[in-house]
């Protein structure tokens, strides 16, 4: 019978310890009756090294989560500023058709457009007394591009004298008076052969309450323009920029007797108008953002128009880029291109030599074209 004396004892059988376990820096051999494998009875997992980016992907969800909630909060918001917009008189394309023709005086010339181009026709109009609107003192035409990144502003004078369809030959604003925005666009499209199907009208009263939430204007003035404003007003301006609170704003924009830079009779309000004007839009370039949306969502349900949500969509996502536009301005007529009438139960007008208005519209508008 053979004995185990001298043999290795076989504890090991029953050691917990793995047979060729490595020792550990100099601490010598392991213990193997004693040593207790911490991986193998511990109730916790192993520690393992973080995942590369971990920490970044996080950092990413926020920011794309912050970014969502904003674009969401931001479209709610916008369609509540459009929602206070009024709509009640939409004109649309049929609208427009309906008034389509061809002036005998007006060049035969397909109307020109431009996808780069966006004509907006803005509208200041008179109010009759029993409230409703009556004519279009106000015709201006803005127009954005943003290929050459240019505002222009073109004047239509009230007395140009043209074919207005379905009434003859008339005033210009004599179009309001009896088809509104719809035949005002039309009749300034069939005439000058542009496109032009959006538009904007305010009442001037209005016009004279948003400067005031503005805080009023520093407008330059000619000593005939203060004359006129100190004799009917009662103000006491003197020539020189004068800082003018609405009601002043909205005289000097109507005035028709004054003399300066701009001309006189009706192409010198022309050219106020257009000032004033480009008055507003430096100063809501000045403004924060919280003044600029609070003048707008106070005004906004005293404007009419026929630009749907997505036309307004994309103005307000080109908003910051067009702050910083040039501004161009044009009268229509130009100076040496129309004619002074008289006609009896119309009065003194404009007669425009069209080919020669339309030529020069539509170089101005569309340059490149």
């Amino acid at each position: 019978m053979s004995s185990n004396y001298g043999r290795p004892s076989g504890r090991n059988v029953y050691s917990s310890s793995r047979r060729g376990r490595q020792s550990y820096g100099n601490r010598g051999d392991i213990d193997r009756y004693n040593y207790v494998d911490r991986d193998i009875y511990s109730s916790s997992p192993r520690r393992r090294g973080k995942k590369k980016g971990g920490c970044a992907k996080k950092v990413l969800t926020v920011f794309l989560c912050a970014l969502l909630v904003a674009a969401g909060v931001g479209l709610i918001y916008f369609h509540v500023l459009a929602s206070r917009l009024n709509r009640s008189d939409n004109v649309t394309s049929q609208d427009l058709e309906s008034y389509v023709q061809q002036p005998s005086a007006a060049p035969a010339w397909d109307v020109k457009s431009d996808g780069s181009v966006m004509n907006i026709l803005l509208l200041g109009v008179d109010e009759n007394k029993d409230g409703s609107d009556g004519r279009s003192d106000t015709n201006i035409l803005l127009s954005i591009d943003r290929n050459s990144r240019t505002i222009h502003l073109v004047s239509f004078l009230r007395d140009t004298y043209l074919e207005i369809p379905g009434i003859g030959k008339s005033k210009l604003n004599t179009a309001f008076t009896k088809g509104g925005a719809a035949l005002t666009m039309q009749t300034l499209e069939n005439n000058y052969r542009v496109n032009i199907d959006k538009y904007v009208s305010v009442n001037f009263q209005n016009f004279s309450t948003v400067i005031d939430k503005m805080g009023g204007l520093d407008v330059p003035m000619s000593k005939s323009a203060c004359n006129q404003e100190n004799k009917n007003m009662g103000s006491h301006l003197k020539p020189g920029v004068n800082h003018l609170n609405g009601r002043l704003c909205l005289y000097y924009a109507r005035i028709r007797d004054a003399s300066d830079e701009y001309g006189v009779n009706d192409f010198g309000r022309a050219g106020r108008q257009r000032q004033v004007i480009q008055l507003m839009i430096q100063k809501m370039k000045s403004m924060n953002p919280l003044e600029s949306n609070k003048i707008l969502y106070d005004y906004l349900p005293y404007i009419k128009t026929n630009l749907d949500d997505g036309e307004l969509m994309y103005l307000a996502s080109i908003g910051t880029t067009v702050s910083s536009y040039k501004t161009e301005s044009l009268q229509m007529p130009e100076p040496n291109a129309y004619k002074d009438r008289t006609y009896r139960g119309i009065g003194q007008v404009l007669v425009p030599d069209l080919e020669k208005n339309s030529a020069a519209l539509r170089e101005f508008l569309y340059p490149k074209g």
